[in-house]
């Protein structure tokens, strides 16, 4: 997926992912994940997110190859979409996503940016 304001540093494997999140699963692989999406977009190539039962419906259609989701909510995923167990899956998703896009976590303002007579910002 092209982002337009972030360059993907994937893939990432598996097994990192679980280090990162300092897991010791049974899960290991050296699958590689070439980068994040929400459940609707994610494809076999994508790690997605599950942290809420108002997207059980949305996770049961999900593409994704694993997903970061809770131990209650692990049962509303396709048989296709491994689940990484963790406690905080916000969390664990943010510490993903800045391995992924590094440059998101950034809040540098452009200095070329300027308003137009409209109030609206253009480059």
């Amino acid at each position: 997926m092209s982002h337009p304001f972030f360059v993907c540093h994937g893939p990432i494997s598996v097994d990192e992912i679980l280090e990162l999140l300092n897991i010791k699963a049974d899960i290991s692989s050296k699958f590689e994940i070439t980068d994040i999406k929400d459940l609707s977009n994610a494809d076999q190539n994508s790690l997605t997110f599950l942290h809420s039962n108002r997207y059980k419906e949305i996770a049961k259609l999900t593409k994704a190859s694993y997903c970061l989701t809770t131990n209650l909510l692990k049962d509303f995923l396709p048989k296709t979409c491994k689940p990484i167990i963790v406690e905080n899956v916000l969390m664990a998703t943010s510490i993903i996503t800045s391995k992924i896009y590094p440059n998101s976590i950034e809040d540098a303002f452009d200095v070329e940016v300027k308003k137009n007579r409209r109030g609206q910002f253009k480059k």
